[in-house]
């Protein structure tokens, strides 16, 4: 594409975007939550991005010119993605829904590996756990351990070999939970009555 081509005149109607701040973003990738109007604003505001004039590479007196055909592809790759995302792609983490919270406890009576297990993520939604944490009560244990369970493997987040009476085995960061995942606790129970709990919180996200 040649320069003349690639030549616009300035319009107080037009906004411009400057491609070098798409194509090299300057924010670290985020969960954003937006409201119903406002992804309806965003899904109109994708056919304005798919214009060649919406895009600015180098500023002059009187005009501008708009991006390469090369970088303008790979904006339009990035427009697409945006495009299939707020049109309602089942696999993107859409919105925040709701606080989360589970409490689980539970006292044994008889010694050995036992394990408390969080209710599974229902359909439609994702659960992203901000804080985590198992702890016992009473009686002795020699072991504790927290688990993210999904359909294929089990993940260990966690592990205390000595465990203290009444000091959790905690976990922060922002763990995504999709529909059938969900928490264990395990616990090596040495004496008994042994009554143990499991602690989560987070939020809950709505998948369409």
């Amino acid at each position: 594409m040649s320069e003349s081509t690639r030549r616009r005149r300035y319009r107080y109607d037009r906004v411009m975007i400057e491609a070098a701040r798409i194509l090299s973003p300057q924010f670290d990738d985020a969960v954003l939550y937006f409201t119903g109007a406002q992804i309806e604003l965003l899904r109109n505001v994708v056919e304005y991005l798919r214009r060649l004039e919406t895009y600015t590479v180098e500023y002059h007196l009187g005009y501008y010119l708009t991006p390469t055909v090369e970088d303008y592809d790979d904006l339009m790759s990035i427009v697409a993605n945006l495009e299939e995302k707020l049109m309602g792609n089942p696999n993107t983490i859409w919105g925040y829904k709701d606080t989360y919270s589970e409490v689980t406890a539970y006292t044994y009576y008889s010694t050995g590996g036992k394990q408390q297990q969080s209710d599974a993520v229902p359909e439609g939604y994702v659960y992203v756990l901000t804080g985590l944490s198992c702890y016992f009560t009473s009686g002795t244990c020699s072991a504790m351990y927290l688990q993210l369970e999904t359909e294929h493997y089990t993940l260990r987040m966690a592990y205390d070999a000595s465990p203290t009476v009444n000091v959790p085995l905690f976990v922060s960061g922002a763990f995504p939970l999709k529909e059938g995942e969900f928490i264990t606790a395990a616990f090596v129970v040495d004496s008994q009555p042994c009554a143990v709990r499991l602690d989560l919180a987070g939020y809950k996200m709505v998948v369409p």
